[in-house]
């Protein structure tokens, strides 16, 4: 599945390399829920990468495809961004533009609420706190160094924004 090992920018930068051209096909959707939600696309895109590698993790359940985050015989991810759907009703197909919109509202709906808890951060910092909640919640973003403690891999904030900025720098 392209997993490195050894973790760091390195292995971001390849995971990311690894899913650039599945990921390709979703840029202009990527780059619509950007310019709606006034966000970066390329972020949306490193936040596809991370969590289903552009698609390519995705499985069926219940005679449905678009599906991750699956275990004890239930899945509760949905979609590119993977809409849990335990605290979302999720919207639109799984690679639709009202699926990337609703994730995207979620991520944004994240950055505020990091930005509330921790108002003396920059909007950078706050950023990467909500891309941090994203996956673990807003609430688990304590400090800005320590905000990766709880979410997937205990990296999920500074993998997915070394991915953006890889896409970024691909024309993505």
């Amino acid at each position: 599945d392209g997993y490195c090992g050894a973790g760091g920018k390195t292995c971001s930068e390849r995971l990311a390399s690894n899913d650039w051209s599945n990921l390709r096909q979703y840029q202009s959707q990527a780059r619509a829920a950007g310019n709606k939600k006034n966000i970066d696309h390329n972020l949306i895109g490193a936040i596809i990468s991370r969590e289903t590698r552009a698609g390519a993790a995705l499985q069926t359940w219940n005679g449905q495809y678009g599906w991750g985050d699956c275990y004890g015989g239930q899945c509760y991810g949905w979609g590119l961004m993977q809409v849990d759907r335990r605290y979302h009703n999720v919207q639109g197909a799984w690679n639709s533009q009202a699926h990337l919109e609703q994730a995207t509202g979620i991520l944004i709906d994240t950055i505020n609420c990091v930005g509330r808890n921790h108002s003396g951060w920059s909007l950078a910092q706050k950023t990467k706190g909500g891309v941090s909640g994203y996956n673990a919640g807003c609430g688990n973003v304590q400090t800005y160094d320590g905000m990766d403690i709880g979410t997937t891999g205990n990296d999920y904030s500074n993998d997915t924004c070394v991915r953006g900025q890889y896409f970024r720098n691909r024309g993505f």
